[in-house]
């Protein structure tokens, strides 16, 4: 064999060994984004994938308190470990009640999850503590586009005019009702044009105290139960400018004196039994013919009652809707790994992660492609009931420090439905320690 042909032989040789090498490069590395291509910049994908492949193994730790995420979210993480195989995700799941306390302790501790889940009550509180990471640099350096989510909700995780969170879910509200239980009664079931005397006239004809069935539960609950409630009579918890409270106005104090009637005509359950059992229990039970709940309450009600359950929109007042709320992920200010928590929130908040969230029925995804796929998720159900007064809503209630006014006024409205305290009474008293909190806020 001449010099000539080794010659080629070799060159043959090296370049079979570098097709190999790329071959086995391109499968561990794939590809870095598995979002909708049109969010992320070229540049900014094939750097992520050069990386991948270099880096050590991390692993990332996420909070919520949303037991129902548990299998969409490892749904989620299987996407973001095709690109990601580095990168271990660890999820803890801790109860509301005690998630915002132990969440904060942690963060301000310098320690706490990587990711995690928040809502809009707190969001301005953790946000002004420097505990939240700036997303603004990393939505323009990737392109993300924030369109694709409800301005609304997008707004609402916006702090010194800079983007904190990005949306996930949202929060919209309908009103379920046991179509058993109207049938019984020979009462046609609740639909887009019910006002609350409407309402308040079929309640009192679903109402039955031989068996203890109540035809409506006035919720005791903020999102679900009397914000709506306000909303529709015109009132406010707080001012458009985040500076006064609402709730000594004469439109806000009828919306709880509505509920109070509805208590002490026993039409609804009192407000120490919903302390005792949750109005969405009480409803899944067969005990109540309509309750007010969140799209997030769809599922599990549908599993309590089957085709028995049906929703409507909401009975209007003098207008129709109700504050919108949604979730947001946000990246924890200390993490070590600012760079794989903002890729895995990306998938998460991405076409990807939405779908599986659509998918699971849980809660009405903020990403408006992957709507359609939530209205099916639940096909005895009319989930466009959810949607039809999206556009009749106002910005959730929120300030910087609205945990603790958020605290009075659930105390002082339970005051009033309790009977303690009338209600003009404890909405005035609630007005006044609420004003005192805002002034401290300026």
């Amino acid at each position: 064999m001449n010099k000539r042909t080794l010659k080629i032989i070799n060159k043959r040789s090296c370049a079979a060994l570098f097709l190999s090498a790329a071959v086995l490069s391109t499968v561990v590395a794939g590809c870095s984004q598995p979002a909708a291509p049109a969010q992320v910049s070229p540049a900014a994908s094939a750097g992520a994938s050069a990386k991948a492949v270099t880096k050590e193994k991390v692993t990332l730790n996420v909070a919520t308190w949303v037991e129902e995420l548990k299998e969409p979210f490892k749904q989620t993480v299987a996407v973001y470990n095709k690109d990601h195989g580095n990168v271990e995700v660890n999820l803890t799941v801790t109860p509301v009640k005690d998630y915002y306390t132990k969440l904060q302790t942690s963060l301000v501790g310098g320690e706490g999850p990587d990711l995690f889940l928040m809502n809009g009550p707190n969001f301005y509180k953790f946000a002004s503590l420097n505990l939240l990471t700036d997303l603004q640099q990393l939505v323009e350096r990737d392109k993300w586009d924030l369109s694709v989510y409800p301005k609304g909700i997008t707004e609402l995780y916006r702090y010194n005019n800079k983007q904190y969170g990005i949306p996930y879910f949202q929060g919209t509200v309908g009103l379920f009702y046991n179509k058993e239980l109207f049938d019984k009664a020979r009462v046609p079931y609740p639909d887009g044009s019910w006002t609350w005397e409407t309402l308040k006239t079929n309640a009192a004809k679903l109402t039955d105290t031989s068996q203890k069935i109540y035809g409506y539960i006035a919720a005791n609950d903020a999102q679900t139960g009397y914000y709506p409630l306000i909303y529709q009579a015109g009132g406010s918890v707080i001012s458009a400018d985040h500076t006064k409270s609402g709730l000594d106005l004469p439109e806000t104090q009828s919306a709880i004196q509505f509920m109070k009637d509805l208590i002490d005509q026993g039409i609804s359950p009192t407000a120490q039994q919903q302390v005792e059992t949750k109005p969405t229990q009480l409803f899944g039970s067969g005990k109540a013919a309509m309750v007010p709940g969140g799209s997030f309450d769809a599922s599990t009600l549908y599993k309590m009652l089957g085709d028995k359950l049906g929703v409507a929109e909401l009975p209007a007042g003098k207008q129709q809707g109700y504050y919108i709320h949604g979730s947001s992920w946000v990246i924890n200010s200390k993490s070590k790994h600012q760079q794989e928590a903002w890729e895995l929130l990306k998938v998460l908040t991405g076409k990807d992660g939405e779908d599986l969230l659509a998918k699971s029925a849980f809660n009405y995804p903020a990403h408006k492609g992957s709507v359609d796929l939530w209205l099916q998720s639940i096909p005895a159900l009319d989930m466009k009931a959810f949607i039809r007064t999206v556009d009749q809503t106002g910005p959730y209630p929120v300030s910087k420090n609205t945990a603790e006014w958020q605290n009075l006024l659930i105390e002082q409205i339970t005051n009033a439905l309790l009977g303690k305290t009338p209600v003009t009474e404890a909405l005035n008293v609630a007005a006044v320690k609420m004003n005192d909190l805002l002034a401290k806020e300026k």
